[in-house]
């Protein structure tokens, strides 16, 4: 599915945990798809802030990600159909990280290459 609003790469904003794309007002209005319930961006403008960012690179467009290669080489084979970034610049706050940790996960930055 699209992003809803903005139709530049200058209107979209990337979670920085899963990658996720779409619009600040998206972001504000439903929250992230996937991580919705670490973040809590829902009706909060700063939380937004935070926890997405204007720099990102590429575009996949991920329609059934059980089935996709590209989708299990990005880590988002487990997560919702939509639009995601490649790579994310930048880090979320760390009690997003501290809450990602103590559900027993672990946090991989979205713009560097794992060795």
């Amino acid at each position: 599915m699209p992003p809803k609003g903005g139709n530049k790469k200058a209107d979209l904003r990337a979670c920085l945990i899963c990658s996720y794309l779409q619009s600040s007002s998206d972001f504000l209005n439903s929250g992230c798809p996937n991580c919705e319930d670490i973040l809590n961006m829902q009706d909060d403008p700063n939380r937004v802030a935070e926890c997405t960012s204007t720099m990102w690179d590429g575009m996949i467009a991920m329609i059934n990600p059980e089935e996709s290669w590209v989708a299990r080489w990005q880590r988002i084979d487990k997560r919702s159909r939509g639009i995601y970034a490649v790579r994310v610049t930048g880090r979320p706050p760390s009690d997003v990280i501290e809450a990602i940790e103590a559900r027993g996960g672990v946090y991989r930055p979205r713009d560097a290459v794992e060795d």
